[in-house]
């Protein structure tokens, strides 16, 4: 489910006309340095030397919205938007592109183009903050002169799940090198200690009062521009103190598949990947057409338990899924988005437990829910997106939302094809 423009800034951005040789700016006037003591730690040669600007929030809002225009189409950006209204992640008046800009345009304090490969410094950005977020930017542009960012993060653009879990392939190595640069600063010899790399993740990062906007976001939203920093670079951690200097290359090479190898390293050293567990099948019409459909993944499990129970449950019970899919299809006699979602757990007991959950759920993302029907295995009923049938057979949960009329209600729950 994970908008594939909701991302870190550093990989969200491009043109914008560079200030070239501005060798009056004291922060650009240390790039070489940086640079070469990120080469020194991570075995990653410049190839040339990085162009470097800087330029004002409202140039940077002005270009955000016109870059959204230009690659994504309204109807895609409407489909992201239901599908994350549809799972009650975010609520129904939200303004998904809207929101993408006003969070993009209040973090950003650099970022890296890796499309004209350009560096960029907001002018807003305070000196004593500078000199490490230079180094996460020119980590990038190692990276990228390297492996090819921008083909890197298009060669999964369509699973959801595999582009956050690249995402945070990106901003952890890029995090990890700002640690290891800042003890290279203070004379202390990196790489950074695992402690040191937890310590700076803890607590409640939007609580901050200069960022409103990200505070003020549902819990989805804020995760979704947290994770690849904070859990990307406990992922990259791991496997460089598993291979090294090996790892600047691995990780690029050969990605983690999805988020639940970025939360679980041994299982990306393990290559366990995700399932997909098959859809539920209803009967439409011709007219339908599939709005939108993708992964589900541990990430967006962990959020949505996280959304309507709190953080412990959430990161107690999501580590069992296995693996999930969905697909949002437009009722072509009711004009209404219908949700088709599956996920596996690890074990029929774990499986219960989340269907409980999501009866609480369902009750709670809706303002009405009249249950017609509940067992141990099945959840029927109506909501405000319209009839529901939640079915639970072994390890695997299938969930249909929206369904326009109550006699193929009923037939679903006959389990009529």
């Amino acid at each position: 489910m994970f908008p594939r423009y909701l991302i870190p800034l550093a990989l969200a951005c491009a043109l914008l006309t560079p200030l070239f040789g501005s060798h009056k700016d004291p922060v650009f006037q240390q790039i070489n340095s940086i640079v070469a003591e990120l080469a020194k730690i991570s075995g990653l040669a410049e190839v040339h030397p990085v162009p470097y600007g800087r330029m004002t929030k409202p140039q940077l809002r002005k270009f955000l919205a016109k870059r959204i225009k230009k690659t994504l189409r309204p109807e895609e950006i409407r489909a992201d938007e239901t599908a994350l209204k549809m799972f009650g992640l975010v609520p129904q008046d939200f303004d998904l592109k809207k929101s993408t800009i006003d969070l993009l345009t209040e973090q950003a304090a650099a970022f890296y183009d890796y499309d004209k490969k350009k560096l960029f410094l907001l002018n807003e950005s305070s000196f004593s903050d500078e000199i490490d977020t230079l180094a996460h930017e020119l980590s990038h542009a190692l990276a990228d002169q390297h492996f090819a960012l921008e083909k890197f993060m298009d060669d999964n653009s369509e699973d959801d799940d595999a582009n956050l879990a690249r995402t945070a392939v990106v901003e952890g190595q890029a995090s990890w090198l700002m640690f290891a640069y800042s003890l290279y600063r203070n004379h202390e010899p990196p790489p950074p200690s695992r402690q040191m790399l937890i310590d700076a993740f803890q607590g409640d990062a939007v609580d901050n009062s200069q960022y409103p906007v990200l505070k003020a976001s549902p819990i989805y939203i804020q995760q979704s521009l947290l994770f690849p920093y904070s859990q990307g670079t406990l992922f990259f951690d791991a496997v460089y103190r598993r291979d090294g200097k090996q790892s600047f290359s691995e990780v690029f090479t050969a990605p983690p598949a999805d988020t639940m190898q970025v939360i679980h390293p041994d299982r990306y050293f393990a290559h366990q990947e995700s399932t997909r567990p098959r859809l539920p099948v209803i009967p439409l019409n011709s007219g339908n057409r599939v709005q939108s459909e993708g992964s589900v993944g541990e990430f967006d499990h962990e959020m949505l338990l996280w959304e309507y129970f709190d953080e412990k449950e959430a990161k107690e019970l999501s580590p069992h899924v296995l693996g999930g899919q969905y697909k949002i299809v437009n009722d072509s006699v009711g004009q209404r988005p219908v949700l088709l979602y599956s996920s596996e757990w690890d074990s029929p007991q774990t499986a219960r437990r989340y269907f409980a959950a999501y009866d609480h759920i369902l009750q709670s993302k809706w303002k009405s829910d009249s249950i017609e029907k509940s067992t141990g295995t099945l959840l029927a009923g109506h909501g405000d997106s319209g009839y529901y049938i939640v079915r639970l057979k072994g390890p695997v949960l299938t969930s249909i939302e929206g369904i326009g009329s109550e006699s193929e209600w009923h037939g679903l729950e006959r389990g009529q094809p």
